[in-house]
């Protein structure tokens, strides 16, 4: 399932720290937002959140096929920051030992449970079953001296899996497999924050079929759309994983996954590391951790170790980094274009006149000078012009980092020197 993991641990760790990163901003109370299987008893309170999770997917395999699956999800844990106050200790936002900060936040534990069954099978099932668990970690100076203590804990989590094979009527070759995720562990009484230290988070499935081939849901081949159709997929929704190449309708890898994706999905490759909020262009999500003060960073590295490692990537990044990210296509021998007769080029100066009103800031760029950045080129050969505009305060920044504007030829109109010093 190697090929899988990368966008699985993407859909795993989805909003699991939503910017900016800090236990104390308020984006961050909403968190574990995805794939959660809340328990039963929690459900039944009219709470309108579900305590199980089904995914249905259409299997083509031969006599010998075997299929493997991994439910995978977060477990919450608990983690309070206490201070020692005479001979006991008191519960605080956050504790400072040894020249490091440390504040309470929950945490997410990987849970994952893998079953193996034979599709000819018709029903194969396999419990979740976690213990509870409370650790204690003493928060002591350098000297030894004792400030506090970080208490963890994890409640019991109980639940099941259930795999059913059925046999596709007139096509013994095809088999529709359901997988039906359950959760009947115990409420922890309180808000919506405690329920979901019983809960699944995150929740998905991973299948791997060997001599056999999953089809698609999305575009499924053309003679099996009516058995497609009948599918129920309940809080998620499987979709192919591999590169497609072979075959786009097919595969023997998929990801039953609880947010939307399409077929083959794949984590860009200018991502150097984890943000855990996929949805987020990882550009802007780098600039804007470097654009935190001194005092969030800091909140942010005591928030969470993968919080921790998000910061010092943003903060080593360089503009090389930047533009990699940028993601622009370059053409390297395509480095002037003519705008009439005039020659257009980096360091060019040209009045802008949008034409287009793609972006309401177009209104405001009539008539401004700019300086070019560079010439660029799509896939389509349309030719663009990257500018900054000159009485930007940011403009210098902008060009430091890779950001430009971008304009049709006929959106800019050449400036003479002259004229511009003028």
């Amino acid at each position: 399932m190697e090929p899988a993991l990368a966008v699985a641990n993407a859909v795993l760790y989805e909003g699991y720290i939503l910017f900016p990163y800090t236990a104390s901003a308020k984006k961050n109370r909403l968190r574990w937002q995805f794939g959660v299987v809340v328990p039963e008893a929690y459900a039944a309170n009219g709470t309108g959140e579900a305590a199980d999770m089904q995914t249905e997917i259409l299997l083509a395999c031969g006599a010998e096929a075997r299929v493997t699956l991994r439910v995978r999800f977060l477990q919450v844990e608990a983690r309070w920051v206490q201070a020692i106050s005479g001979s006991s200790f008191e519960t605080v936002g956050s504790l400072e030992a040894d020249g490091r900060r440390h504040v309470t936040f929950d945490e997410g534990i990987e849970r994952d449970v893998t079953v193996s069954l034979n599709p000819s099978t018709p029903s194969t099932a396999a419990p979740i079953a976690f213990p509870g668990e409370e650790r204690v970690e003493p928060l002591r100076e350098a000297d030894g001296t004792l400030r506090g203590r970080i208490v963890r804990r994890r409640w019991p989590l109980h639940g099941a899996i259930a795999v059913d094979c059925e046999e596709v009527a007139g096509r013994p070759s095809l088999r529709k497999l359901r997988v039906r995720i359950v959760n009947r562990s115990s409420i922890v009484p309180g808000e919506r924050s405690a329920a979901l230290r019983t809960a699944f988070v995150s929740t998905h499935t991973l299948l791997h079929a060997v001599d056999g081939r999953f089809l698609s849901l999305l575009d499924p081949p053309e003679d099996v759309v009516r058995e497609t159709e009948s599918l129920r997929n309940r809080h998620t929704w499987p979709v192919l994983i591999g590169d497609g190449s072979d075959d786009a309708r097919r595969s023997p890898l998929a990801l039953s996954s609880p947010i939307i994706l399409y077929d083959f999905p794949e984590v860009a490759s200018q991502t150097k590391g984890d943000t855990f909020d996929l949805t987020e262009v990882d550009e802007l999500m780098m600039l804007s951790v470097r654009s935190l003060s001194d005092g969030e960073r800091e909140e942010a590295r005591a928030t969470d170790p993968r919080a921790r490692a998000i910061v010092e990537r943003a903060e080593r990044f360089g503009a090389g980094d930047l533009a990699d990210l940028h993601g622009v296509l370059d053409i390297p021998s395509m480095d002037c274009v003519f705008v009439g007769e005039t020659k257009v080029a980096k360091g060019s100066m040209v009045r802008l006149h949008p034409k287009r009103r793609a972006d309401v800031w177009d209104a405001f760029l009539e008539g401004k000078l700019a300086t070019v950045r560079a010439i660029h080129q799509d896939v389509e050969n349309q030719m663009y012009v990257a500018v900054t505009v000159d009485d930007d305060p940011a403009s210098e920044l902008h060009d430091w980092y890779g950001r430009a504007l971008f304009f049709y030829p006929d959106e800019v109109e050449p400036v003479a020197m002259a004229a511009r010093n003028s």
